[in-house]
């Protein structure tokens, strides 16, 4: 797991060299705490053990973003897993079973997923309810590449000046990032990444 424990410590670092609301705790809570309902992996366990977010809200430059606690992961799933407002009670027919949605716009919509059977835990996303598509091999790689997008976005371009003055992407934040995100994630995964966030 020390690909994961390189992400944690990145996590940790950009989280808090840049004041980031919320905090990312070692609270070993994973087996006693995860719902039975919801699939997990020895990554996720791990994830949640060591590095469980709590409270943790990040601003991308576009849009926040929220990573769910491992009290907010069963209502993470209302929308996906579950039907619209089913109080939990209603299958989505259409969700894959191992699909665990761990982030989230902060608005929802935008789901972040770990799948759950594939070795790694490979990490998808979707928006405006389009199918899933794949932005890591693992939620090692994901976790990295989020840390150094967010250290770019908030420490190279003060969070909002991603864009220039006719509300475009700014052609240096696109650079830095297909620079320093892009070997991180391979390029397939890279492209389909930039799309999720900045798309």
């Amino acid at each position: 797991m020390s690909a994961l424990d390189n992400a944690f410590k990145e996590l940790r670092r950009i989280h808090k060299k840049f004041d980031i609301e919320g905090s990312f705790e070692k609270n070993g809570q994973a087996n006693a705490k995860w719902p039975q309902t919801l699939p997990r992996s020895s990554e996720t366990d791990y994830f949640y053990d060591f590095c469980e977010p709590v409270d943790v809200e990040i601003e991308t430059g576009l849009t926040p973003i929220r990573f769910f606690s491992l009290d907010a992961l069963e209502d993470g799933q209302v929308g996906y897993k579950w039907a619209g407002e089913s109080n939990k009670t209603e299958l989505n027919g259409n969700w894959p079973a191992q699909h665990l949605v761990f982030m989230d716009d902060i608005g929802g919509g935008k789901p972040v997923i770990a799948v759950t059977d594939i070795p790694g835990t490979p990490v998808l996303a979707s928006y405006d309810a389009i199918a899933p598509f794949k932005i890591a091999d693992s939620l090692a790689d994901f976790l990295l590449a989020f840390a150094k997008t967010v250290e770019i976005v908030h420490g190279k371009f003060d969070i909002f000046d991603i864009y220039d003055d006719d509300d475009e992407l700014s052609s240096k934040f696109v650079k830095l990032l297909n620079k320093e995100v892009g070997p991180l994630l391979g390029e397939e995964n890279y492209q389909r990444f930039f799309d999720y966030f900045y798309g």
